[in-house]
C-alpha cells in the first residue's frame, strides 16, 4: 500500500501538532493508516462521502489519539484507490481543541475533491513511508515531514 499527503494535509498537521494537546497527531497516523492495512483503513470508523465504494471511496475516518481515545482523535478526509492499492490523505482537524471542527461542509469536501483532481494532475502528491525511527518521510527524500 502506498500513502500519499496533499500540502495542505501535511501543512493542517503541522499547525495542530504545536499544540500540547495535539502532538501525537503523527503518532495516530501512524497507528491507524501506516499500521494498518487498506481493508482496515476503509472498514473501521469511516463514512463514505463519495466515490465508488468498492473501487475509489472517498471516506471521513474517525481516529483515535494515543491517550484519549477516538471522542477526542480527528477527523481524517481521504480517498482509496483499490486499483492501484493507493491511499490519499487531504485533510484532518482534531475533533476537541482550538483548531477543532464538526464535520466538513459539502463546500469544503467539494473544495477537496477538486484538490484531489489537481493533485493527481499535476502529479503533485507527496509520496510517504515510515522510516526505521517510525517516522512518516518523504519517500523520494527521505526527509521527515512533520
Amino acid at each position: 500500500m502506498k500513502i500519499f499527503f496533499t500540502q495542505e494535509f501535511i501543512d493542517e498537521v503541522t499547525l495542530i501538532s504545536k499544540s500540547n494537546s495535539h502532538n501525537d497527531c503523527e503518532l495516530s497516523l501512524i497507528d491507524n493508516i501506516f499500521n494498518k492495512n487498506i481493508d482496515e483503513i476503509k472498514n473501521t470508523g469511516t463514512k463514505r462521502l463519495g466515490g465508488d465504494p468498492n473501487k475509489n471511496p472517498f471516506l471521513r475516518k474517525r481516529i483515535e489519539t494515543s491517550n484519549s481515545g477516538k471522542s477526542s482523535g480527528y477527523r481524517l478526509y481521504l480517498w482509496i484507490f483499490y486499483f492501484e492499492n493507493n491511499v490519499y490523505l487531504l485533510f484532518i482537524h482534531p475533533k476537541t481543541g482550538r483548531r477543532s471542527g464538526t464535520n466538513l461542509t459539502t463546500e469544503k469536501q467539494k473544495e477537496l475533491v477538486k484538490t484531489f483532481k489537481e493533485n493527481r494532475d499535476n502529479n503533485t502528491f507527496i509520496k510517504t513511508e515510515l522510516s526505521k525511527q517510525n517516522k512518516i518521510v518523504n519517500s523520494d527524500s527521505q526527509e521527515e515531514i512533520f
